[in-house]
């Protein structure tokens, strides 16, 4: 699930692009200023922004040259300046992407997409303090690599990729366990996800990363 901020300060734009983004799939901050922009950037895991440039107090512009200077995190200046000297300023700043309103929804997020693909590191997932090398099925956490039995990693993997989901007990146990239609009691995956807990959580018993769906299963990260 890509995680968006939008720092918009015309509040029916900011809710159209939530809006629109959410039932694609997003997670979506909104922020009507820098000051809250970097309240979010701090306590969240922002992958994209969609930034303005005409913002209240600081803006749009300073916000953005300040924050890639300590944060890499693609950024996309949609606004109404089309003038040539706004246009390289935007790049100037560090932005990816320097796009004019209006703009269709659907184009805007083609270049997102496109943005987000090719700022991946290959098939590699960094959050908070995990960082997940799908294709050599390797994971560190805090900067040291934990080794996972297959069943934990298989566990790791789906929980991961379908990030934001809830992951029910009964997918687990089909996607793992299940696939000859063997019964095998859900207690299984209990234990295995206390086991990776305990390699991956710095305290199990407020979890970061694999959080319990009450009754349901489990989901990973926000």
């Amino acid at each position: 699930m890509p995680v968006l901020l939008v720092i918009e300060d015309d509040s029916d734009m900011n809710n159209a692009l939530c809006v629109y983004f959410q039932k694609e799939g997003y997670k979506v901050y909104q922020a009507n200023n820098s000051f809250e922009a970097e309240r979010y950037l701090n306590e969240k895991e922002i992958q994209i922004i969609i930034a303005d440039i005409g913002l209240p107090g600081e803006s749009g512009l300073s916000f953005i040259h300040r924050l890639l200077k300590d944060k890499k995190i693609p950024v996309v200046f949609l606004t109404a300046k089309d003038e040539e000297e706004d246009i390289l300023k935007g790049y100037d700043a560090g932005c990816e992407e320097y796009i004019t309103k209006p703009i269709a929804p659907k184009i805007l997020q083609k270049k997102l997409e496109a943005i987000l693909k090719r700022n991946m590191c290959g098939n590699i997932l960094c959050y908070k303090e995990i960082k997940i090398d799908y294709d050599k099925r390797r994971v560190w956490v805090r900067e040291r690599e934990i080794k996972l039995t297959s069943k934990e990693w298989k566990i790791l993997e789906i929980l991961t990729q379908n990030a934001g989901r809830i992951i029910t007990r009964e997918l687990l146990l089909q996607r793992i366990w299940d696939i000859n239609e063997n019964f095998v009691d859900e207690h299984v995956v209990t234990v295995v996800i206390n086991r990776l807990r305990k390699k991956i959580e710095l305290d199990t018993k407020s979890p970061v990363y694999i959080k319990n769906v009450f009754g349901v299963g489990y989901t990973f990260g926000e």
